[in-house]
């Protein structure tokens, strides 16, 4: 069954990329209609996962280095040391505030909340996987079940069994 394309425009981070690939689901992106990525988030990926763009084709789109020009956004970025891939991604979100901005970076996270812009992560880009008929419950749940054993994504243990039990309370498992 071929699946449609979401409408929604994606900027990402190193991150899900990362943690994706690492699942060995990273096809979950590809129906978004475009993944706009900075050159300093494909550096990143590629050093840490350096044949990556070489084996998948989303729909990414690489922009030119980007600097924020909101001065509450490059002061929230200076105050809270993001990187050079998370601040370039944000001043994509600063150009394109209707995309979603996909990253696992909590401090990230925080800014672009605070900038009023829509936020997913690793674990969002999988629960997301059922609504779009990507996987199925019980996929995301096993690849929940996985995810400290096969992926460098941080997140705390008590945080990572109430989302397996919300997981398994929707869907009856």
């Amino acid at each position: 069954m071929e699946r449609s394309r979401s409408s929604l425009k994606a900027v990402c981070d190193a991150g899900p990329i990362i943690h994706l690939d690492e699942l060995g689901v990273l096809y979950l992106i590809e129906d978004f209609q475009e993944i706009l990525l900075c050159p300093a988030v494909i550096k990143e990926v590629q050093t840490k996962r350096p044949t990556l763009f070489e084996k998948i084709n989303p729909p990414f789109v690489v922009l030119p280095h980007a600097f924020p020009t909101d001065q509450t956004l490059i002061a929230m970025c200076r105050a809270l040391s993001l990187d050079t891939g998370e601040h370039e991604a944000l001043a994509l979100m600063e150009r394109d505030p209707a995309a979603i901005f996909l990253t696992d970076d909590s401090a990230a996270r925080m800014v672009a909340e605070r900038m009023g812009y829509k936020v997913h992560g690793t674990i969002g880009i999988l629960l997301r996987s059922i609504r779009r008929n990507q996987l199925n419950p019980k996929e995301v749940l096993g690849l929940l079940d996985s995810l400290p054993q096969r992926c460098s994504l941080f997140i705390k243990p008590s945080l990572l069994d109430e989302i397996k039990l919300r997981v398994k309370d929707e869907f009856h498992l």
